[in-house]
């Protein structure tokens, strides 16, 4: 063990990967979550969120390590409370290394999306701060296929549908690799000071996609676009409307003139940056549930 880890957002999917991969390593973990419970074994539940300052102040106390998954917002003052409250708490102690995922990629210019300029203003401010950080722009996450929406119609008619134009190359990320990724950035020396996209290793259109699954699950799968208004109804449900609408308009802005290589990625320069193997799609596919379902 080499100090305390502490996993902000522990308690969800992209933070629990975190913790996980470090609990698999033998190290010691933290998680902070809204509840101060979790499931998974080997971790220290501590109860608070980025708006509790003394909660996360009390969170810090003794951590060498942090693991901070940004919440998806799009409200610019709601976003630089969040930043300022972690990099406050992260000073207030001997913190060796913060590794923040900003949980999206970023456009080289700048954009009318506020969830793409809150992002901007956070990697800017969290770099500058002082604090010895590394910050993380994944792209989309496979695990976002295995959501009922897009699994159901997979297994049933062989669609793989998702809000991303079919000619676009994206290098999903898997969480599990997420955790990978952040286990290793922090120590990583020389990722310091940087904000560094990462990805998967493969880089797939939306047909390379589906033939990969067909290839797995041993029958015909077609990629389809889901319009941008579908999605944010369908997300809505689940989000809010006015979450919903935020996290659409980063859709609607990929499938722009501006958009199609937001997503894109180079594997192996991910791979040498890090000193970590990612796990290739067909991998990843075949170790999922579906497979039963054919």
């Amino acid at each position: 063990m080499d100090g305390t880890y502490l996993v902000i957002g522990a308690g969800g999917a992209q933070g629990g990967a975190v913790a996980r991969r470090l609990v698999e390593q033998g190290d010691r973990v933290r998680g902070l979550s809204r509840s101060g419970t979790g499931t998974l074994p080997g971790v220290e539940w501590v109860k608070g969120d980025l708006a509790d300052r003394a909660a996360l102040r009390a969170a810090f106390d003794g951590v060498t390590h942090a693991s901070v998954t940004l919440p998806m917002a799009d409200e610019p003052a709601l976003v630089a409370d969040w930043v300022d409250a972690i990099v406050k708490a992260a000073s207030a102690g001997g913190l060796r290394r913060l590794v923040v995922n900003i949980a999206n990629r970023l456009p080289a210019i700048r954009t009318s999306v506020d969830v793409f300029e809150t992002r901007w203003a956070a990697a800017e401010a969290l770099l500058a701060s002082g604090v010895p950080t590394v910050v993380l722009r994944p792209p989309v996450y496979l695990d976002n296929l295995c959501a009922p929406w897009v699994s159901e119609a997979l297994v049933a008619d062989g669609m793989l549908t998702y809000p991303i134009p079919a000619g676009h190359r994206v290098a999903w990320l898997s969480h599990d690799d997420l955790g990978t990724l952040t286990a290793a950035a922090f120590h990583r020396d020389d990722l310091v000071g940087t904000a560094i996209d990462v990805g998967g290793r493969d880089v797939v259109t939306g047909p390379e996609l589906a033939a990969a699954f067909a290839a797995v699950l041993d029958r015909t799968v077609t990629y389809r676009e889901v319009p941008v208004d579908a999605f944010e109804a369908g997300l809505a449900e689940v989000l809010g409307p006015k979450r919903a609408a935020g996290v659409a308009e980063t859709y609607r802005w990929l499938a722009g003139p501006g958009g199609a290589d937001l997503y894109e990625g180079v594997p192996d320069k991910v791979e040498a940056a890090f000193g970590v193997r990612l796990t290739p799609l067909y991998t990843w596919i075949a170790a999922r549930t579906w497979r039963a379902a054919r």
